[in-house]
């Protein structure tokens, strides 16, 4: 069984049709629940996280690997003419706060060989021109970090990966005219926008293959582990 942050969201689509496909049990978890099992906010108080958490495990039993999925959305209105600094709060709250939140209240229901799946941004490591890239990339180079730490403290299991993808094509970049797309193509690592299906491929290989997969690995779509 896999518990997913984010069911709802492009990613989590392609993600839950991924595992399902393979018969893989999904549990969801979102704010606006739609397909998902759990109404849940990462920016809860890390007690109200624990709860539910804790509901889902007493319904489904231990999960084989948990992912957060759940991020900010700085790139839309109204929250792209925030202040810098009001912005930076927010993916600080939902994407690092969040994933250290959910991460740590889920420990004690993964089964021995389960693992947790963080997620990333491939120009973390190199930066991005721009407002909006110092900000991702500060946010995800913070989620990075602390789950290569997390990866120390718990040794071989339970494991812990971190995806790292490239530009989506999320509900932002739909919106975009072709020419806007061609554009921003310009400023990505390979001139190529990557789709939430090949975003489900990676977490979901680091699914099952968690058993041979080393902890505390970075992957990215395109390139080798880190």
């Amino acid at each position: 069984m896999v518990a997913m942050i984010g069911k709802t969201g492009g990613i989590g689509q392609a993600l839950a049709k991924w595992l399902t496909e393979r018969g893989i049990g999904v549990v969801g978890f979102a704010r606006a629940p739609e397909d998902a099992d759990y109404e849940f906010d990462v920016t809860w108080p890390s007690s109200d996280i624990e709860r539910v958490i804790s509901q889902a495990y007493q319904r489904h039993g231990a999960f084989d690997a948990w992912i957060n999925l759940a991020g900010a959305d700085i790139l839309q209105e109204p929250v792209r003419s925030w202040s810098y600094e009001k912005r930076l709060k927010l993916l600080w709250e939902t994407d690092v706060l969040g994933t250290i939140r959910c991460s740590r209240a889920a420990l004690p229901y993964l089964t021995p060989d389960g693992c947790i799946i963080n997620v990333g941004w491939d120009e973390a490591f190199e930066g991005h021109r721009g407002a909006a890239g110092e900000l991702y990339a500060t946010a995800k180079a913070a989620v990075i970090a602390y789950s290569l730490s997390l990866a120390k403290t718990l040794g071989a299991a339970p494991r812990v990966y971190v995806a790292c993808p490239g530009w989506v094509t999320t509900r932002w970049a739909e919106t975009l005219s072709s020419h806007r797309q061609q554009q921003v193509a310009k400023y990505i690592p390979g001139a190529t926008w990557q789709t939430p299906d090949m975003m489900a491929s990676l977490i979901g290989s680091l699914v099952v293959g968690r058993h041979v997969i080393a902890s505390g690995t970075v992957h990215q779509i395109s390139s080798p582990a880190r």
